[in-house]
């Protein structure tokens, strides 16, 4: 059987849908999946045995009606049995539709006329205590087999060499301390604490706790985080010259280090690949009941607005909560964070 998955966009999407190729060759040993992405989150797949074909593709081809025809005559010609996407955005509905694959499987939605030869209801309660993320995608695997035993736990795989290289990078940390790695800024700004909540919270650390701190954000957020870094208390515990621009290098880093503090996306979902504790700060906007994953493993702890302030949330759409999204980040005041980021790091002994 040759299986095509399409999971494009975000580190975080890629990830959590690695569990598709895992679970597709318990179901069907001698299977061929390759699985296509966005190239920038592709790293995240790099060395996945579940995986045969990695398909890299720049967001922009995806985009260009010229190029996704060239992608979609490409898919067909592989002669596909089975494409599962769980994406299931207008580009890979055209993909899908063009593949002649004998199964098709997505969600329950507008779509084009014939993508799909079966389609799965999105859930209206949790169905595990995993993480609706995670439920959907096992969603789409049980048309396949309803009463299979499948495994939810993404994972990643380094090589012996990548977890040296990482190990190194840490080499001027105090050996005597935990090392812990703070997401200083969300994928984008909608998704970023308010800068001076953020300014608040590592002041906090490096006052009450004997702990490395390194950094995380992206290369195109670095002249922010600098401006950040400045109001920022000086302190001996935070090295603000280790990081990693690279996908790649990230991932070695962060399998070394103790503990992750971020904002919510893919960063968290990297260190809980790799069983590390997390503390997730929420967007008001995200949806806790999708992406706070695991919260039912003990060293994972994450704090939502609408955990605090359930009444700002009534009878309000996700557009909404969008729109506002600023004036509600500012009602999750440091002490609300400070008071659950103490309870973490108790539980988790630094």
């Amino acid at each position: 059987m040759k299986i095509l998955i399409i999971q494009q966009k975000m580190i975080g999407d890629v990830l959590l849908a690695s569990i598709i190729p895992k679970n597709l060759k318990k179901l069907y040993p001698s299977s061929v999946v390759f699985f296509l992405c966005n190239k920038h989150a592709a790293p995240v797949l790099k060395n996945n045995p579940h995986v045969d074909k990695l398909i890299a593709i720049e967001e922009k081809k995806l985009q260009h009606p010229g190029s996704l025809l060239k992608i979609a005559y490409s898919i067909k010609v592989q002669k596909f049995d089975l494409i599962i996407d769980p994406y299931a955005k207008l580009g890979s509905q055209f993909l899908s539709l063009c593949s002649g694959a004998k199964q098709r499987i997505s969600y329950k939605k507008n779509t084009l006329p014939g993508a799909y030869t079966h389609q799965v209801l999105f859930s209206k309660k949790d169905l595990s205590v995993y993480g609706k993320a995670l439920d959907e995608r096992l969603n789409l695997l049980k048309v396949l087999a309803p009463n299979f035993n499948f495994e939810v736990k993404p994972e990643l795989y380094l090589t012996s060499e990548e977890i040296k290289a990482g190990k190194e990078s840490l080499n001027s940390v105090n050996p005597n301390r935990k090392t812990i790695m703070f997401g200083i800024l969300g994928s984008t700004l909608n998704k970023s604490m308010p800068v001076s909540y953020t300014i608040a919270v590592i002041n906090f650390l490096t006052k009450n706790y004997n702990v490395n701190i390194i950094f995380n954000y992206l290369p195109s957020q670095r002249q922010l985080v600098q401006e950040i870094l400045k109001s920022v208390i000086p302190s001996n515990k935070i090295y603000p010259h280790i990081f990693e621009e690279d996908l790649r290098n990230f991932i070695k880093l962060a399998y070394h280090c103790d503990a992750i503090i971020a904002n919510e996306g893919g960063s968290v979902h990297i260190a809980k690949a790799f069983n590390k504790p997390t503390f997730t700060i929420f967007s008001p906007f995200i949806p806790k009941s999708s992406w706070g994953t695991f919260e039912n493993e003990p060293q994972n702890k994450s704090i939502h607005l609408k955990d605090i302030k359930p009444e700002l949330f009534i009878e309000k759409s996700k557009k909404q909560l969008y729109l506002e999204r600023k004036s509600l980040y500012q009602e999750l005041k440091p002490a609300y964070i400070i008071k659950e980021l103490q309870a973490f790091m108790q539980a988790n002994s630094f």
